[in-house]
């Protein structure tokens, strides 16, 4: 296969450009304590290091359950005072019901992106290659 824009050979998949970028580092953290000789474990460390490179070829990312769910949350206490006090406007009142539905509607729709969306961005990500000559991303399937 063939780059389009400049007729070089040299394409790469973007998961291995991906991997290829990712770094982790892990490791022990040691000290004296008390005097002992041995020394103590004071804890772990654990790092990951990423290129420009490799972050602007990323997966595409699933669509998170909790974040909604806690944001929702977060919300809907302060709601629930403004009820409890019977300082609500009419307006106020269908935003409130409109608010207590949201939730529903965020996880019906989290998880029809990731069981039919997700996956078919996730296949073409797979198939894309891109030149290491010119940087053009370049389908599998032929298309640009």
């Amino acid at each position: 296969m063939d780059c389009p824009s400049c007729n070089s050979s040299n394409l790469k998949k973007l998961s291995l450009i991906h991997a290829a970028g990712l770094y982790e580092s892990r490791g022990r953290i040691r000290g004296f304590f008390l005097g002992d000789s041995d020394g103590l474990l004071f804890g772990k460390y654990r790092g990951r290091n990423q290129s420009h490179l490799s972050q602007m070829v990323r997966p595409p990312a699933k669509f998170p359950y909790a974040t909604p769910a806690i944001l929702w949350l977060v919300g809907f206490f302060p709601l629930m005072a403004f009820v409890g006090r019977r300082k609500l406007s009419f307006a106020m009142g269908l935003v409130s019901a409109a608010y207590v539905l949201l939730l529903p509607a965020l996880v019906v729709l989290a998880f029809s992106y990731n069981s039919f969306v997700y996956p078919e961005k996730y296949r073409t990500w797979e198939g894309t290659f891109m030149c290491q000559r010119c940087a053009a991303l370049i389908n599998a399937h032929g298309s640009s």
